[in-house]
């Protein structure tokens, strides 16, 4: 006699059920993480965020007070420094300033997006940060301070907003024309007062301490025979104004601060009054600062060597716009500023400067961890942890190191 088997019970109902659940679960902890406030900081949703930058023209790094500078007068930086995170080596593509803009803005080294000296285009095949903030329904505004950057170089794509107006009464520009920070910030603020309640992007470029270095009063009276220092006193003062800005109108939280210095200025430390001609580290090193009170609540201080090509990434990353960061060739610092990541990011330095201008060879370096190697018809090694003056040229005296330190070089170069 025939046994009945009874029907098998489903089983799927139960696990699409169940995955459903799961699923369900894993958005709401993602949710929860995303939104969850970083230990010390407020919440953070990086759909959210604005982003503001600022550039610091010709300013060294050494003469901020949280750099060790002890006659500085630069209590805005210095507080930013102390409640942000500090990088203490950043590195400049270019000791120049519209190709370190423009290696700020694309996230590509000189030798990519093509600006090698003042005056070059960046070409439309080149997408800026800009650009990419745009698409995702960001306003995007620009106040810069400087002919250096003017629109017509290519940095005004993707802005709706590029204020480059240096003399309302003429509409010619000279290569020379430039504005003080009080005139930039005040283009700033207006903008911002009506930005309604928009994510934005905005960039405000200030070039005070560039030469001629002529500080206004009181600046130029506290700071008689230091007026670079005046120049950069008084720069601070129009940092902090903006910081100010934010916080009137409830934007600090919402908002990831990031302030860089495009490049430095020779004092005759090594040889150089001012910049664009060589290489060291007066010229290349540069401030570089982030702060989100969510994101990176901790203050710290980042010793690793990091390069101004990490600027974009790492904006991307905080917004949680990493793959279109894709194929870029620096990195997002956002682990490093957490703590999780470490070790020194070699940084390729150039300046065409002395080719198109003079007629010299240009000149290329590498900085891989202490070691600084430069490229030119007299080759040049430094330690920079024992020598960081680059007193000591070891090229001739290293054994194989200058000889490994060019075929890196080469190799990097290579693969830009």
């Amino acid at each position: 006699m025939s046994r009945k088997i009874p029907p098998k019970k489903s089983r799927r109902l139960p696990l699409v059920l169940g995955a459903v659940a799961l699923l369900a679960g894993l958005g709401l902890a993602l949710r929860f993480l995303v939104l969850k406030p970083a230990p010390g900081g407020p919440a953070v949703d990086p759909a959210e965020l604005n982003v503001l930058l600022i550039t610091l023209d010709t300013t060294r790094a050494d003469r901020l007070g949280s750099y060790g500078y002890a006659p500085a007068r630069t209590p805005r930086l210095d507080a930013l420094a102390a409640e942000g995170v500090r990088f203490a080596r950043a590195y400049a593509p270019a000791p120049l300033t519209l190709p370190s803009h423009c290696t700020v803005l694309t996230g590509l080294y000189p030798a990519t997006h093509g600006v090698r000296n003042n005056g070059g285009g960046l070409g439309p095949r080149f997408r800026t940060l800009a650009e990419v903030l745009k698409a995702k329904g960001f306003a995007t505004a620009a106040f810069v301070s400087s002919f250096s950057v003017d629109s017509r170089f290519g940095l005004s794509r993707g802005f709706d907003v590029y204020e480059d107006t240096f003399r309302a009464d003429s509409p010619l520009k000279g290569a020379n024309a430039e504005r003080r920070a009080e005139e930039t910030f005040a283009k700033f603020s207006r903008w911002l007062d009506g930005a309604g309640a928009s994510r934005f992007f905005a960039w405000v470029h200030y070039y005070d301490p560039h030469l001629p270095y002529d500080p206004p009063s009181p600046y130029k009276e506290e700071f008689a025979g230091r007026p670079y220092d005046g120049e950069v006193a008084y720069m601070d003062r129009y940092v902090g104004a903006v910081l100010d800005a934010l916080e009137a109108k409830g934007l600090a939280d919402r908002t990831l601060v990031v302030v860089a210095g495009d490049h430095g200025e020779g004092f005759g430390d090594k040889v150089e009054m001012g910049h664009g001609i060589f290489l060291y580290e007066e010229t290349v090193r540069v401030p570089l600062i982030v702060r989100h009170r969510g994101l990176f609540p901790r203050p710290r201080v980042v010793e690793d060597a990091v390069r101004l090509v990490d600027i974009a990434p790492t904006v991307l990353g905080a917004l949680g716009l990493a793959p279109e960061a894709a194929g870029l060739p620096g990195r997002d610092l956002g682990p490093r500023m957490r703590g999780r990541e470490g070790g020194d990011l070699d940084a390729l330095v150039e300046t065409f400067y002395p080719r198109e201008n003079f007629g010299w060879s240009e000149l290329v370096a590498l900085v891989s961890g202490p070691w600084k190697y430069i490229q030119a018809p007299r080759p040049e090694l430094y330690d920079l942890a024992g020598d960081p003056g680059e007193t000591r040229d070891q090229a001739a005296s290293s054994g194989d190191r200058a000889a490994d330190m060019a075929r890196r070089l080469e190799q990097a170069l290579l693969a830009l």
